[in-house]
């Protein structure tokens, strides 16, 4: 008998709570979909750099799961405790007739394993079917040969799913029963009188609290962007700052705004926009937490998919800039060697590369990072400690003749130095942030008796050794005339395109593998540093798929979280309001503005938190992009639209499927 009025329940409900049970399986389906990239991506034909970013993406995917299990079990948990209260009525029922705790108890058990049974069900088979497109999606982002590629299903993964999910199901058991057991029979009947409590709160001090949320909001704004925060404990200062502003702003905001829809009255009267600001703020008041993590989540979506997006968009700009020749080989000259010396040790053939240009670079206690930065230079060692090294270390040096092949091989601007000028060279922000200062003040140089002066006031931002970050340092041009002693050399380079003979996937492997450069012939001197162009690009894309991968898994985590914490809210509140609608339409309201209010209320109370977020975010991102060194701002609007698309489409679609809802449960079924 209970198990027949388990499944009555089920059929009964499943109208009314079609969200919760649809995020239920959008929840597993996710978590099957990335939880089978493992499996899925063994089949792919990719390089080391690339497969080794896949085992990355893999393990930080598995890492993660662990923080969307508990968000997704948050909100199980959340979303069971509405579902109980809608019941409380029906349990008490099932006490007055006879039933005991145990066996409401033991329905809800059976309830719970239908429910938990189907949706693991579902979600794994539309999990595995939209794993195949991930598998495609994974494909492309990586440039992967997909010549193996079969359809597969991924056991470890269905395992992990049924495992994270039972846990949570269980969870969601013992809290019900506990529930049960403690809750009193009067409780339970009169429940539907006794909505969540509201506590008007007086005007004055929400006005003088929002003032003060916005004043702690600001500060956190001014203090990320402008600011200048040195320790890990500012830090989280503006964190703390900007979660309680976020939470008071939830709080005070229903007091601060009904006094002020008030004061206008021509707005306020209008229509039945005095019951709808009177259920928006009841609403707002028995919902501050949700709201705040709700509107928290939603940043954190905002500013991981929008920056993980332009990061992929700037890094795949960048690394055109940064890879423009097919291979570039450095060695120091401990030993006295040249690149070229220790490849014809190893019977290299030489045929493979074409436009092969061979220089050296120089180091002398002339030039120190100290003499190029000026007073810049005494300016940084006051004020911070523990750069006296850095400082006092050589810069090394290059021919100009050098530079500009370097130049002509890359596709950067060549200089002129004239017969007695330098140029700088250099990429990390750090290091163009001072030697510009230098450059400004026209530091002047004496290399090897000759007398030098600034010829650029900014640095070149290029580089000798390609490399997917930034590294270059710092690098002085200066004229050929300038001779230097053998002793004075301190690396040779070697840059070189592959000859159309060489330029295969083969070859390419080749470069980029150890076999090549720990060679068993060298010794510890004549190692080399080697950076190719398929390594560099191959670096790229595996670490922008490794970020947007993990951006996307967590956003739609937290969009659906957000999102379905809302609607489940406003099914509640619609069961608790239903009766003021029917009394609205006894006094002669139309269906038509019942729903005209219904819509305007849930909208606005989707909106706040959406809109609170946004006003975060523009703080958020400008954090996020400086930390990611993200230096071009317009790789952020392409993201930004994305970003916008997916949240438009989630959050919306929720939206509409909840005031569908709740339209039916308010008006077409409870009022007829």
């Amino acid at each position: 008998m209970l198990i027949r009025l388990s499944i009555k329940n089920i059929r009964k409900s499943i109208k009314d709570y079609a969200i919760y049970f649809f995020t239920l399986v959008l929840g597993v389906c996710i978590f099957y979909v990335f939880n089978a990239i493992e499996g899925q991506s063994s089949m792919l034909e990719v390089s080391r750099t690339k497969s080794d970013s896949i085992d990355q993406m893999v393990w930080a995917i598995s890492s993660m799961s662990i923080v969307v299990s508990l968000i997704l079990g948050f909100l199980i948990v959340y979303a069971n405790r509405f579902l109980m209260k809608k019941r409380n009525r029906e349990f008490g029922i099932y006490l007055i007739l006879g039933m005991k705790k145990g066996d409401i108890a033991k329905i809800l058990f059976g309830e719970t394993l239908l429910v938990g049974a189907v949706s693991l069900t579902a979600g794994l088979l539309l999990g595995i079917g939209l794993s195949q497109f991930m598998s495609l999606l994974v494909a492309h982002m990586f440039e992967a040969d997909m010549g193996r590629f079969v359809f597969t299903v991924s056991i470890p993964a269905i395992g992990k799913t049924i495992l994270y999910f039972v846990i949570i199901y269980v969870i969601v058991i013992l809290m019900d029963t506990v529930l049960i057991m403690k809750t009193r029979l009067i409780d339970l009947l009169l429940s539907k009188k006794k909505n969540e409590k509201v506590h008007l709160k007086n005007p004055v001090i929400c006005c003088i609290i929002f003032v003060a949320a916005c004043i702690m909001l600001g500060t956190a704004y001014y203090n990320v962007t402008a600011g200048q925060l040195d320790t890990e404990a500012e830090v989280m200062i503006q964190i703390l700052l900007g979660i309680v502003g976020t939470f008071l702003v939830f709080w005070s905001v229903s007091g601060a705004l009904f006094q002020i829809m008030k004061k206008c009255s021509g707005i306020y009267y209008k229509r039945l926009n005095s019951f709808a600001f009177s259920e928006i703020r009841s609403q707002v008041n028995t919902s501050v937490a949700a709201g705040t993590i709700i509107c928290l989540l939603l940043f954190a979506t905002i500013c991981i998919l929008s920056s993980a997006f332009a990061l992929k968009d700037y890094k795949a700009k960048q690394v055109k800039k940064v890879a423009g020749i097919s291979v570039s080989m450095e060695k120091w000259t401990t030993d006295g060697k040249t690149v070229r010396d220790v490849l014809e040790k190893s019977e290299f053939d030489f045929s493979a590369f074409q436009d092969c240009h061979e220089f050296y670079t120089y180091e002398t206690r002339e030039v120190t990072m100290k003499d190029l930065m000026g007073s810049a230079g005494e300016e940084l060692l006051k004020t911070q400690q523990g750069f006296e090294e850095f400082l006092d270390s050589e810069v090394e040096l290059i021919h100009e003749s050098d530079y500009n092949r370097a130049a002509e091989l890359y596709g950067y601007k060549k200089v002129h130095l004239g017969a007695a000028g330098y140029a700088v060279s250099a990429t990390t922000e750090f290091s163009k942030k001072y030697f510009n200062k230098g450059l400004k003040e026209k530091v002047r140089l004496t290399i090897q008796g000759q007398v030098l002066d600034a010829a650029e006031e900014k640095c070149q931002e290029t580089y000798l050794m390609m490399s997917y970050s930034d590294q270059n340092m710092g690098v002085v041009i200066v004229p050929d005339t300038i001779s230097f002693p053998k002793a004075s050399r301190h690396a040779s380079y070697l840059l070189a395109d592959y000859s159309p003979k060489y330029d295969t996937k083969e070859f390419r492997n080749y470069m980029d593998s150890d076999e090549f450069r720990y060679q068993k012939e060298f010794t510890e001197d004549e190692l080399l540093s080697v950076s190719t162009q398929s390594e560099i690009y191959d670096e790229s894309i595996g670490s922008s798929g490794v970020v947007i991968f993990v951006a996307i898994y967590l956003g739609l985590v937290f969009i659906i979280s957000g999102a379905a914490l809302l609607a489940l809210k406003e099914l509640s509140d619609a069961i608790d309001g239903r009766e003021k609608y029917r009394i609205l339409q006894q006094l002669g309201v139309s269906e038509k503005e019942l729903g005209h209010t219904l819509f305007l209320q849930m909208a606005v109370f989707f909106a706040f938190p959406l809109l609170l977020a946004m006003i975060h975010s523009i703080f958020g991102i400008q954090v996020c992009i400086e930390l990611l060194s993200i230096y071009d701002i317009k790789a952020i609007i392409p993201a930004l639209l994305i970003c916008a698309a997916m949240i438009v489409g989630i959050y919306g679609g929720y939206f509409l499927l909840s005031y569908r809802g709740c339209k039916r449960i308010i008006i077409t079924k409870r009022i007829r």
